[in-house]
């Protein structure tokens, strides 16, 4: 009996320390977040000794390195993304109407491929190319160096678009053609 009640004397000053680090668990308990806890925790064991504060210091130092590291590495990988963006956009240019599909000459189905109209005047340029006033209002001026037909006001003509996006005229009496160019 009286070993147990030196016993008791000789912790009785260590009850108020044991009882503030039951209750800094205890309030570590209550944090959600898991960094936090585990900051929260870390702290309440290294007010109990200076192993555990030494040891707390070295896993805070380690986790500094480790953030270090990763922002690091994020920063290199946002460099890379960047530069593989700049890459990418400049393989896509020019290249925005290229399509590898089948039918990628066929053209879209909502756009107009021919206009037919009647030639209401035909007058000739300094070069000596035709220049065409059509019923509808267009007004069409030729630029190849082909002769014409013998056009006469009234004659019926259709122009279709051609695979290089250009335009060609048909003399629908002559059943000829010249390449044209929308002047107005």
């Amino acid at each position: 009996m009286r070993r147990f009640a030196t016993f008791l004397l000789l912790m009785s000053p260590l009850a108020p320390a044991q009882a503030q680090g039951a209750a800094d668990l205890a309030r570590c308990v209550a944090i959600a977040r898991d960094a936090d806890r585990l900051a929260c925790y870390d702290a309440a064991v290294a007010d109990s000794s200076p192993e555990a504060r030494a040891a707390s210091e070295v896993r805070a130092r380690e986790t500094a390195r480790i953030a270090a590291e990763e922002a690091a590495v994020a920063a290199v990988a946002a460099k890379a993304q960047a530069e593989a963006e700049v890459k990418s956009r400049r393989e896509a240019f020019g290249a925005e109407n290229v399509t590898s599909r089948p039918d990628r000459f066929k053209p879209p189905a909502d756009e107009i491929q021919e206009v037919e109209a009647g030639v209401t005047e035909l007058l000739t340029n300094m070069s000596g190319l035709g220049v065409f006033l059509l019923d509808n209002g267009q007004f069409w001026r030729q630029v190849d160096t082909q002769s014409l037909p013998n056009v006469r006001v009234g004659d019926r003509v259709k122009i279709k678009k051609t695979a290089l996006g250009g335009y060609n005229m048909t003399f629908l009496k002559q059943k000829r053609a010249a390449l044209v160019k929308r002047v107005r």
